[in-house]
């Protein structure tokens, strides 16, 4: 697995928060660098690295939040709300989410400032 790159971690409930910071030149870049982050963090928790290091965290419902500052707007949000929304129905990542003992769900949130 990856190096997972999480700015801090909360629990009641269960957060990965990663934090980004603009201004961004190279916006295609940086949100290819995003992306990463992402998949990365999903694949964290199906696999039971969250788990590993937080027990009680195994069997929750996890969310994968993004705080954003001077961000490109609206390309960040546009890509955010496409990979919250397709990434869990990938065929793999939708059978590893549907198998893991490490958590009972992933759910996504943005916040831009």
């Amino acid at each position: 697995m990856s190096y997972v790159t999480v700015d801090f971690i909360t629990k009641d409930p269960w957060q990965m928060v990663l934090v980004e910071e603009g201004p961004w030149e190279d916006v295609a870049a940086n949100l290819q660098r995003l992306q990463e982050r992402l998949y990365t963090c999903v694949d964290a928790v199906v696999d039971g690295m969250l788990a590993e290091r937080y027990p009680d965290s195994s069997g929750a419902i996890v969310l994968i939040r993004l705080d954003g500052y001077g961000l490109p707007m609206p390309e960040t949000r546009d890509f955010f709300d496409r990979f919250s929304s397709a990434v869990l129905e990938l065929p793999d990542y939708k059978a590893a989410l549907g198998s893991s003992p490490h958590v009972s769900g992933i759910q996504f949130l943005a916040h831009f400032e």
